[in-house]
This record gives C-alpha cells, sequence and structure tokens, in this order.
C-alpha cells in the first residue's frame, strides 16, 4: 500500500488495467470497484449505460461504466470486466478499488508495514502471523462493513471506511443524541472534506470511542449534513414512477475513517464475520488503546 496523497492518511494498492498498472484507493467503504474518468481516458476503455448506479458521499452519481479487458490486482485476474464510473471529479489516481474485490477473500490489512494481504475464507480461522488485542463481530450489509461502535454512551452501527480521512457522523445523529447543530459553540466549520470542495461539515470533539474493546481518547469526529441524499439523482424509477432513485440513499450514522483506522493492524475474516484487531504501534500517533466501553 502507499499514501494517496500527502497528509490524507488514505492508502491506495496498485492494479493493472490491461497490462497498465495504477494505483486505486483501498475502499472498504465502497460497494463496487470503480476505475476514475482520467484512467477511462487514457486507457480508451469503452463506456455504455448502466440500469444502476453507484453514488458518492456528496451525493454525485454515475450511471455508465467501463469495460477492462483484463483486471488484475495481486493473483486475482478477471476477464472482460465490468467496472462502474467512479463519479468524483478529476483526483490523483485511478479509482477506487472496494468490497466486491474484498470479500471474496479474508484481508489482513497492515498499515504500519503498509501491507495488504489476502487469504482463502477456508483457512485456519483468525490471522495466523501477529497476535491481535481484541475480536469483534463484523457484519456485510449492503457491501458495508458495520460493528458495533460507542461513543460517550450512544451506541451505533458504524461501518469501517478505509476511503475516508476522517471519522464521520451524519448530522441528523448528532442533533438527535448530543443536541449538536451547525451554529452550535462545540461546532467549528471544516471545508473540502476528503480533498472535496464540494463537502463540507462541522469538526466536534467528543470524549471517548470505543469499539470491540479498544478506546480512542478524545476522537475529533466531523459532523456532515445528508447531502448524499440531498444531492443524489431524484429522478423517478421507470418501473414505478412514484419511487425515487436515491429513496434508500442515506449516509451511515458513524463511519470509521483513516484518522482512526490507520493506527489499527485489521484482520477481517469475511468467513468469520469477525474483525480481529490490534494496535499499530509501527505508525506515529496516539493509537487506540485497551479500555472499558
Amino acid at each position: 500500500m502507499h499514501s494517496a496523497e500527502p497528509d490524507s492518511n488514505i492508502r491506495t494498492v496498485p492494479i493493472t488495467l490491461n497490462g497498465t498498472t495504477r494505483h486505486m484507493i483501498l475502499d472498504t467503504g465502497g460497494a463496487i470497484t470503480q476505475p476514475s474518468h482520467e484512467t477511462i481516458e487514457e486507457l480508451q476503455l469503452p463506456l455504455y449505460d448502466s440500469g444502476t448506479a453507484v453514488y458518492a458521499i456528496n451525493g454525485r452519481g454515475s450511471r455508465r461504466f467501463a469495460v477492462v479487458d483484463e483486471f488484475t490486482f495481486g493473483h486475482l485476474n478477471r476477464k472482460a470486466a465490468a467496472l462502474m464510473v467512479w463519479p468524483e471529479p478529476r483526483r490523483p489516481y485511478a479509482g477506487e478499488l472496494a468490497q466486491d474485490m474484498l470479500q471474496p477473500y479474508d484481508v489482513d490489512v497492515d498499515f504500519g508495514a503498509g501491507l495488504l494481504r489476502m487469504y482463502a475464507k477456508d483457512h485456519c480461522p483468525g490471522p495466523q502471523d501477529w497476535t491481535p488485542t481484541v475480536r469483534t463481530t463484523m457484519q456485510k450489509k449492503r457491501w458495508n462493513l458495520h460493528i458495533p461502535v460507542t461513543l460517550d454512551g450512544h451506541t451505533y452501527d458504524a461501518i469501517i471506511d478505509t476511503g475516508s480521512r476522517h471519522t464521520i457522523m451524519r448530522l441528523p445523529a448528532a442533533r438527535r443524541d448530543f443536541d449538536l447543530h451547525p451554529d452550535s459553540p462545540s461546532m467549528t466549520p471544516y471545508r473540502a472534506i476528503n480533498g472535496d470542495a464540494f463537502l463540507t461539515g462541522y469538526l466536534h470533539n467528543f470524549s471517548k470511542m470505543s469499539f470491540g474493546g479498544m478506546t480512542v481518547d478524545n476522537p475529533e469526529v466531523i459532523v456532515v449534513p445528508d447531502i448524499m441524499s440531498r444531492n443524489a439523482d431524484k429522478s423517478p424509477m421507470a418501473r414505478n414512477r412514484t419511487y425515487n432513485h436515491n429513496a434508500d440513499l442515506i449516509l451511515p450514522e458513524l463511519s470509521l475513517g483513516m484518522d482512526v483506522l490507520k493506527h489499527l493492524h485489521l484482520f477481517m475474516a469475511f468467513g468469520e464475520q469477525a474483525l480481529y484487531i490490534a494496535p499499530d504501534i509501527a505508525v506515529p500517533g496516539a493509537p487506540p488503546h485497551l479500555g472499558k466501553p
């Protein structure tokens, strides 16, 4: 794995498209692997209209897919791979590598060593070459990885999002549970979330976050309005004109981003539906520690 951008915390992994090596963001918060517009133009990949759509956190959508004659990621090789077009504007990487490529395996993510390892699900349960500190239940829901996370006494069904620089909370949840509003004194405006000038929110410091027996002291969380639903496609669906394309499109109440995850060594055991975790002392900064939730 490599750093995507200076100070972003996001990691990229090398993939090969039609014999050309490029780097895609490792995005456990994404459902479908998507090449960028620049990569599609550069490699002159054929484009087609799609009957489905993919959306970014800011509500941008894409309804086209590109066909790659040969897609290679590690030992994974796919012929004639149909990949949805990444809806993000021009960015300095080739797209995002998402859950569709990861979930057929068990995945070991070592941020300190910069290594991503993938194992067959029928191997021995749990990691084999390191000792995790804790194990917690991990559920797959609509291509997202969910674990219970407690933030200042409130527990959320949070997702693990290596494609986000920051830990993010949806504003309606912050308003409901902590009476936080955009004009609250403790809310500091924050612009260009994940480098996107279109996406703005508010920084707020909480007291304690815990998951699987790990504790993060004084976590800084970005609170964002639910602009995914507000800005996405509102056109009626052809098969049901009373139902909009984005009717079920909503941000998770809480997403663990790379500001927290970069301090961890993770083993995503999809076969067990479990997440093994250990602090990664090789990464500078204050890692999560063992503590009572």
